[in-house]
């Protein structure tokens, strides 16, 4: 896979943005301008199409880090880039600073649930399954407090998204188990889990993964949910220097 398109900002050490299920990237901006006063912050849109893998995937972000010129990065992957970032790391140990992964997985345990979403996403017109998307990021972004002009912003990110990719990703996550793999991550690891997630059990994860990864730390903000780094409760620059 080729080096996909980034945007760099700031200044200091290199940070890499992994996204969620959007794929676009676009929706790190309550967290990039803090983190450019002590970072170089690079986002990037995941691949639209429907022939990737998580080894693709991190292979693109090891392009990423190569083209910027630096040997290493902290990685801030969300939900889906979750995965990505820990393939990421089990492929590319030497290039990690350290990890920080938000509501997020290294298997997804709700078998079915997310074979069903997967399923519809492939054989269902993307026009039929928009309505049901909007109405779940809706009640996301209410327990987040996202509203006005960041609400409109996230929607017309996400409006930006093929079928394709959407449904390709959501195949990967019910194939994606890294369980029996986590030991091999040797990088400082904060895991941040939201008290509110409806989508993950993301507090039962964060401390799973800490029990097996070498060296990890669990954040848990009480008063968010899966989209807490568009809310306020969520301060990754903060959370980064203590």
């Amino acid at each position: 896979m080729t080096c996909s398109p980034y945007r760099i900002d700031g200044s200091g050490p290199l940070l890499v943005y992994i996204s969620g299920l959007d794929g676009t990237g676009e929706l790190f901006f309550k967290q990039a301008p803090p983190l450019m006063q002590s970072f170089r912050v690079v986002t990037f849109r995941q691949p639209d199409d429907d022939d990737f893998s998580y080894e693709d995937l991190a292979d693109n972000v090891a392009a990423i880090i190569r083209r910027v010129g630096e040997p290493r990065a902290t990685i801030v992957a969300e939900s889906f880039g979750g995965g990505v970032a820990l393939v990421f790391a089990l492929r590319y140990p030497q290039m990690v600073e350290r990890l920080v992964i938000v509501n997020s997985f290294p298997r997804y345990r709700q078998r079915l649930r997310i074979r069903l979403a997967a399923w519809g996403a492939s054989w269902l017109p993307f026009k039929a399954i928009w309505p049901l998307r909007c109405a779940a990021s809706l009640l996301g972004l209410y327990l987040d407090g996202v509203r006005g002009a960041d609400r409109r912003r996230f929607f017309e990110a996400v409006r930006t998204v093929s079928g394709k990719a959407y449904g390709r990703r959501l195949r990967l996550i019910a194939e994606l188990d890294l369980d029996d793999r986590l030991s091999e991550i040797h990088a400082p690891t904060l895991l941040v889990a939201a008290k509110k997630d409806l989508l993950v059990r993301s507090i039962r994860e964060a401390r799973f993964m800490a029990e097996r990864l070498p060296n990890a730390k669990v954040k848990i903000i009480t008063h968010a949910g899966h989209a807490c780094l568009l809310g306020d409760a969520v301060q990754l620059a903060a959370l980064l220097t203590e």
